[in-house]
């Protein structure tokens, strides 16, 4: 069950805002008072420490593939974190206008008990489905389909949030009104969903999965380069409640991912090849070499 915090004040989503080719070495998780992580179509997904000494983590998108949050909350009291993708926040669909850095809770967050593990699967339309991230082109990605694109595209962002006068226990849910959906979710739209198209096959036309080969080609030398967003993916059940939350003015931890195809991924100077596992494959055959059973890339 997924918290959703009633702010005294509720803000809309914040905006904070050369290397050589080396191997940057994975890890499956970052944080400190929440730690987050990304599991891409099940399995949780290598993140590459940014090349030039940054506190960013780097992931790799992989067309029309979903993916997951995943938080954990390291802490024997209760946490607020607000979530945005492509700049938007998760649950409004809405971006922050004021400046970075400025005092106030980053919109609408999500509460996470002392101890507590969550998996964040999707934009939530309300308080008991969300529409599943998926990795798209950016073009057809959620926030370009609403015409709220802009500079943080391909960015996670999180901002852990302390509360005001912190509960010996949680405190009991409440049902309330429901999260109003994104400004995009229309009158009319005809639900498509398809199980087996990646999220994308719904009333704006975009191609199913099975379509989605095309993408996974390496692009040709005379074709420009895509970028990946997070589209409007499939429908699905994922149960919220409204719980009262009194946030202090200014995050206690922030934690910032980006994700990008791979071929973008080695130009920022990240060495996916050891998540590819990029082998001579005639060797190993002839060889008779990997005689154990490997895990699935994904």
């Amino acid at each position: 069950m997924r918290r959703v915090a009633r702010l005294p004040w509720v803000a809309l989503a914040a905006l904070f805002p050369t290397t050589a080719q080396a191997h940057v070495p994975p890890r499956d998780g970052v944080g400190s008072l929440v730690s987050v992580s990304v599991e891409i179509e099940g399995a949780t997904a290598p993140l590459y420490r940014a090349p030039d000494g940054s506190d960013r983590f780097y992931v790799e998108a992989r067309p029309q593939a979903r993916y997951v949050l995943r938080l954990a909350n390291n802490s024997h009291e209760r946490l607020a974190v607000a979530i945005t993708v492509d700049g938007l926040n998760v649950i409004s669909g809405e971006r922050d206008p004021r400046p970075a850095g400025s005092a106030g809770a980053d919109g609408r967050m999500y509460v996470l008990g002392p101890w507590e593990t969550i998996a964040v699967r999707g934009w939530r339309t309300s308080l008991d489905e969300v529409r599943r991230f998926t990795f798209v082109d950016e073009q057809r990605s959620y926030a370009a389909r609403s015409g709220k694109a802009n500079a943080r595209m391909g960015w996670i962002e999180l901002a852990v949030y302390r509360e005001v006068h912190p509960r010996a226990e949680v405190a009991p849910l409440r049902r309330g009104r429901d999260v109003p959906p994104p400004a995009d979710a229309r009158e009319g739209e005809a639900a498509r969903d398809d199980a087996g198209a990646r999220g994308e096959a719904d009333a704006a036309g975009e191609a199913p999965a099975h379509e989605g080969d095309v993408a996974r080609r390496p692009p040709s030398a005379s074709a420009p380069r895509s970028y990946p967003g997070t589209g409007w993916g499939e429908r699905t059940d994922d149960a919220a409640t409204l719980v009262d939350f009194d946030p202090q003015p200014y995050a206690a931890e922030r934690l910032t991912l980006r994700y990008e195809y791979a071929a973008g991924l080695r130009a920022l100077g990240i060495d996916v090849r050891p998540w590819l596992q990029a082998r001579d494959r005639l060797r190993e055959r002839d060889r008779g070499e990997r005689g154990f059973a490997q895990p699935p890339l994904w």
